[in-house]
């Protein structure tokens, strides 16, 4: 009974010193995409607690080379690629509810402006798990077109967590969706001394909307992949038919409410 006390009282210690002695907070996730090519990803997430600012950095940092390695098999040979990531972020601006993000796809950068969504977490569960040194409870959510499961830690009382997962009364330490094929877990996390070193400026110009990425760039319909293809062929020569899974959406997003508001109209 003495030692539960104890550790009731450790707990409310460190609850105590990040939630009222601490401005900036910085955690690494280890990141897995069991995608057709399964990727493997370091990236590292700041907080600026006092000015609700947090920036998730995927790849390269100031003092983190990043990093993914790619493993595949062809013809019975498995093997595995090491190779530089660039540097993504997503910067998430929680008093002007605006993310900014640097995307990278097939092979060009495109700096997004995304508004930040009300998640709708269901607490309802009495599951506890430790992840490394941390208890961790259970909650569920939906986020534009995936199922997830998410553990988070009472034990630092902050509402971020991994990419654009916020909101729950603790610390994401794990989230992954429904079919395992996007999983972040935390790896390490410390009270950080400096200033977390956000990228959005107007260096970042021109932004444009995610609607405009996901719905021309990331995912765009059949008749402009036709429109893209013939754009490349040389003159005089017609595309007829084209086929490809191009249109089967596979990244983390793959719904959006913008669709629905169309549907609905």
């Amino acid at each position: 009974m003495k030692k539960k006390i104890i550790n009731i009282l450790l707990l409310l210690f460190t609850v105590f010193s990040y939630s009222q002695n601490q401005k900036y907070f910085e955690a690494v996730y280890d990141i897995y995409y069991n995608t057709d090519v399964p990727q493997t990803k370091k990236a590292k997430l700041q907080v600026d607690k006092i000015n609700k600012h947090s920036i998730f950095h995927i790849g390269k940092t100031k003092d983190n080379n990043g990093g993914s390695s790619v493993s595949s098999s062809d013809d019975g040979l498995n093997y595995t690629i090491q190779y530089s990531d660039l540097d993504r972020f997503i910067e998430m601006d929680f008093k002007n509810s605006k993310i900014y993000s640097k995307e990278t796809h097939r092979g060009n950068v495109y700096f997004v402006k995304d508004s930040i969504l009300n998640l709708n977490w269901n607490l309802n569960y009495d599951n506890e798990k430790k992840i490394g040194s941390l208890m961790c409870k259970k909650a569920t959510t939906h986020f534009r077109g995936r199922d997830y499961t998410a553990w988070y830690t009472l034990e630092i009382p902050l509402a971020y967590g991994p990419y654009k997962f916020h909101g729950l009364p603790g610390l994401i330490a794990s989230i992954s969706d429904s079919s395992n094929t996007f999983t972040w877990t935390i790896a390490s996390y410390k009270i950080q001394a400096e200033k977390p070193d956000f990228k959005y400026d107007k260096k970042l110009e021109p932004l444009i909307s995610a609607k405009k990425y996901y719905s021309e760039i990331r995912y765009p319909s059949a008749s402009e992949q036709e429109s893209i293809v013939q754009s490349k062929l040389p003159q005089g020569i017609k595309l007829i038919s084209v086929t490809s899974d191009a249109h089967i959406r596979k990244g983390v997003e793959i719904e959006f409410e913008w669709e629905k508001e169309t549907k609905e109209d």
